[in-house]
């Protein structure tokens, strides 16, 4: 008995063929299609990962940084701690440097101090005696007058003022003023202010401008001077003034 076909052309090799082609036919498609869906799957695990990371980053920095300046190894703290540091340096060094100054202000205290008291120490500073006579300048003329009869062996603190001049004359006059013969004039550096020296009174006679000399004493007051004078060696000798 011989098999009857509804189709002359569909031999059973041929149907086999055509199986075998929409299998493969639906095999690709298969492949295509799980191999679409694998990309997407990964696709997906990858977004989702980066948004993962994303949103850890996110909150992670904040964090982060919260922790770094409100934590243990806070970065501020350690600046305050710093601050601090220099402020306390910044103390002590303006401390030392008001200790310094204030040493300096009694140091300078202390000179001003004694400089006043070395002043005041010099008793003929306030109490001496007053000569404005103007026949003791070196521009009088000459006379007789004797300083033997003014002065004495003992120290007399004298302040010349007013028309007899402010002191004695420091370069030598000619011989025949001052109101008397030999002219007397101080050979001897004047002392600095708020000291005292003892100094040489030369006289003038006969060409030589030191033909005699006594030591007298001189103090500077500060504004004035006082000449401690005593009596000259001989009569017709004056003290003359500038």
């Amino acid at each position: 008995m011989s098999v009857r076909y509804p189709n002359s052309s569909q031999t059973p090799s041929t149907n086999v063929n055509t199986n075998r082609n929409n299998l493969s036919s639906e095999l690709s498609t298969y492949a295509v299609v799980r191999t679409t869906s694998t990309a997407k799957i990964i696709s997906a695990v990858v977004f989702t990962i980066i948004v993962v990371t994303l949103l850890i980053a996110a909150v992670a920095v904040p964090l982060a940084l919260a922790l770094t300046n409100t934590g243990p190894f806070s970065t501020t703290t350690s600046s305050s701690t710093t601050t601090t540091t220099v402020a306390t340096t910044t103390i002590a060094t303006t401390t030392a440097a008001t200790t310094t100054v204030a040493t300096t202000t009694v140091a300078t205290t202390t000179v001003a101090t004694t400089a006043v008291s070395t002043t005041s120490s010099f008793s003929e500073c306030s109490s001496y005696t007053t000569i404005s006579d103007a026949t003791r300048l070196t521009t009088a003329a000459s006379g007789s007058t004797c300083d033997t009869s003014t002065f004495f062996s003992n120290v007399t603190w004298v302040r010349f003022t007013g028309a007899g001049g402010t002191q004695l004359a420091t370069t030598a006059p000619s011989a025949n003023q001052c109101g008397s013969a030999s002219t007397g004039w101080y050979s001897t550096s004047l002392p600095s202010s708020g000291t005292t020296v003892n100094g040489t009174v030369c006289y003038v006679w006969s060409g030589n401008n030191c033909n005699w000399s006594n030591t007298i004493r001189v103090t500077n007051c500060g504004s004035f001077y006082v000449f401690g004078l005593i009596a000259p060696p001989a009569c017709n000798l004056r003290y003359c003034t500038v």
